[in-house]
């Protein structure tokens, strides 16, 4: 055993053909690639939470490019003291995209939590 493992005591269980499916089929389901892990997260936890981070992703991604158009604005303000209002326009239009994204995500989170 080496010295600097945290975890140094071993558990071994059994199980049959079917109950290994079930485990193996459990873990696809919430795309763990380590047994261990799994067993460990299930046994001292009771439960995994697998999360969709796809709407959290786009919604920093769209938050990104609103910050950078947001900064262009600035520039252009302080150097002309005044601003398009197209400029203004393309900032609310990408405001509104934000919203479904953010209404789904937190959803989501509710719906985790609430489970």
């Amino acid at each position: 055993m080496k010295k600097n493992r945290t975890r140094n005591n071993r558990i071994y269980f059994h199980l049959n053909d079917e109950e290994k499916a079930i485990l193996e089929e459990r873990m696809k389901l919430v795309g763990a690639e380590n047994r261990d892990m799994f067993a460990r997260k299930m046994i001292l936890d009771g439960y995994i939470v697998n999360v969709d981070v796809k709407p959290i992703s786009e919604l920093v991604r769209l938050t990104r490019i609103i910050s950078q158009n947001i900064n262009q604005v600035t520039r252009r303000a302080n150097e002309c003291g005044s601003v398009y209002e197209n400029d203004v326009l393309i900032l609310f239009a990408e405001v509104n995209r934000l919203k479904p994204i953010l209404a789904e995500a937190h959803r989501e989170t509710i719906r985790l939590c609430y489970r």
